[in-house]
């Protein structure tokens, strides 16, 4: 209830994309293309945190803008475009994560360990070590849950609020905050591992 009441309180006057919105809303193709080109790279990032692979996440995210245009003429202007294409785009990622897993589950370190660390060089030790600081946080968010990813992408990549992922993911704010502690929680243990294994 307080969530709805926010989002009618930050309401029209403060959405930049308003007349956008409407004209997408009727029909205007091109209002929905300078919608897609304003967030198309924002939606693959989140698209790309949750998933293996580039290609899997162009494909969610045209995925995502294609449901999207579809379903444009029952969208309120009331809400922010970015908010429901985040929904459109972590649902996507979540159930195309789910079904890879579920496809995979036996070769699932193999896919990432194909990828592997970068070796380290003794003439560049710490920007070696920063690679492989960044993979090992990379590595750490794919083993994440899809649930708590979601969570975890929205707020640490994409800088969502609270509120914003609450919006986005259909959940309570509690439990953004709950999932998005258990992320962090689960990714500070597997970076200790790792940095035990570097002692």
């Amino acid at each position: 209830m307080l969530l709805s009441v926010l989002l009618l309180m930050a309401g029209t006057d403060d959405n930049p994309d308003l007349e956008m919105l409407r004209r997408a809303r009727d029909g205007d193709k091109e209002a929905f293309g300078e919608l897609f080109r304003k967030y198309e790279k924002r939606v693959f990032r989140v698209a790309r945190r949750m998933c293996a692979s580039d290609d899997e996440a162009w494909d969610i995210t045209q995925d995502a803008f294609l449901r999207a245009m579809q379903a444009m003429d029952r969208f309120d202007t009331k809400y922010r475009f970015f908010t429901w294409m985040y929904r459109i785009v972590s649902n996507l990622a979540i159930n195309h994560s789910q079904k890879r897993n579920r496809r995979r589950e036996v070769h699932f370190e193999e896919e990432y360990a194909a990828d592997g660390l970068q070796t380290v060089d003794d003439q560049s030790g710490d920007l070696a070590m920063r690679d492989q600081l960044a993979a090992a946080v990379e590595k750490a968010v794919e083993h994440l849950s899809p649930g708590l990813r979601a969570v975890f992408v929205l707020r640490v990549d994409q800088e969502l609020s609270y509120s914003e992922i609450a919006e986005s993911l259909g959940i309570a704010i509690g439990t953004v905050m709950s999932r998005l502690s258990r992320a962090r929680q689960r990714i500070r243990e597997e970076l200790g591992n790792l940095l035990g294994e570097w002692e």
